[in-house]
């Protein structure tokens, strides 16, 4: 995440050039209960564009709504933005064959081994009659689902299904998925609700508007079927814990993905890097220093050679209390600064498509 976001990949040139990725995993169910783990990619017809911290800095100077005015400009035009929706899937299992653990949020997939697979396209064609209604309600969530779609055991997504349900009730209302904007297009909301801020439907179908509970001799609302069976994907046995994954390997990817960058790129990561970890203390930015020779020699020595740090001077430093290094980052650590580039050969990672430089005139 660290060496993606400080590389020009975390300044995109405007909404209309920007990757969509989503960081959690779902499952996708069949009528069966059949499940397979997928992960969500948007990827904008007119390609990845960015820009280093200097570019930005130069267009912020003149307006600090730079993204918002060129995506509305562009939709009055007539130039509807568009991204195309890809997926990747993978068996609903541990997959012990892989250094990582595949529902580990700070990981990516590799495409060469789950190729995304094209399933829709997004296009914006017209802008909001009135922001507030159509766009300050908004009201995503990650626990709103469609029919055949679930969620997998990543820990990140099962706090944020509670979180940010109960962030939109606080934020906009209990009623939340009554407002236009955020109701199902081919039906109306059914949440067996009663009253509180903005309601203006009751659940209805031929019961008793009286009784808004379940079950009931009344005639109350009833839950409706689900559309596969309760139980679903791979039988499971163990013991719950509350232990740190596994497979951490927190190194490998951030060293792949700088090798998988434009020069350009790189340049503007290691400046970046530079000039946030030379603001920091002496202890963290040695430390910093040595996780990024483990990630890669080049990325350690270029930012070490403009913090004024070399190989040597951390060569000392024991993992910290929390990490558990493997055989392979054990390795690395003993030939911390030697251990040769790592091989990316035929190697594709998400986000690695590429990268325009949107340079600012002067």
């Amino acid at each position: 995440m660290l060496v993606n976001l400080f590389s020009p990949r975390g300044i995109p040139a405007d909404y209309r050039h920007q990757q969509g990725f989503g960081v959690n995993t779902y499952k996708w169910v069949d009528a069966h209960g059949e499940t397979r783990l997928v992960k969500y990619h948007w990827l904008p017809t007119c390609g990845v564009a960015s820009m280093t911290e200097a570019d930005a800095a130069a267009v912020q100077a003149d307006d600090l709504g730079h993204a918002s005015k060129d995506l509305f400009d562009a939709i009055e035009r007539g130039e509807y933005p568009e991204w195309e929706l890809h997926v990747q899937m993978m068996d609903d299992h541990d997959h012990p064959e892989l250094d990582f653990d595949p529902l580990d949020d700070t990981k990516v997939w590799p495409e060469e081994m789950f190729p995304p697979r094209k399933v829709g396209t997004l296009q914006l064609n017209r802008n909001v009659a009135n922001n507030f209604a159509e766009n300050e309600q908004i009201s995503f969530g990650t626990g709103v689902l469609v029919d055949g779609l679930d969620f997998s055991d990543d820990k990140m997504l099962v706090g944020r299904t509670f979180s940010y349900s109960d962030t939109q009730r606080y934020r906009v209302g209990p009623n939340y998925l009554q407002l236009p904007v955020n109701a199902p297009r081919n039906g109306p909301p059914a949440t067996n609700q009663r009253d509180g801020q903005m309601t203006y439907v009751v659940d209805t179908g031929g019961e008793n508007p009286h009784v808004n509970y379940e079950p009931s001799a009344m005639g109350g609302l009833t839950e409706a079927d689900y559309p596969h069976p309760d139980e679903q994907g791979p039988e499971l046995t163990g013991r719950l814990t509350r232990a740190r994954l596994p497979r951490t390997n927190d190194y490998a990817q951030a060293g792949e993905r700088f090798l998988l960058m434009q020069d350009w790129e790189r340049d503007d990561l290691v400046g970046n890097l530079v000039a946030n970890i030379g603001e920091a203390t002496d202890e963290v930015r040695r430390r910093m220093v040595w996780h990024l020779f483990l990630c890669e020699d080049e990325l350690g020595r270029r930012v070490g050679e403009g913090l004024g740090i070399t190989a040597d001077d951390v060569r000392d430093l024991t993992p910290l209390e929390t990490q558990t290094l493997d055989d392979g980052e054990r390795k690395r650590l003993e030939n911390l600064g030697a251990n040769g580039p790592r091989d990316v050969e035929g190697h594709t990672m998400t986000h690695c498509v590429p990268n325009e430089h949107r340079r600012v005139p002067g």
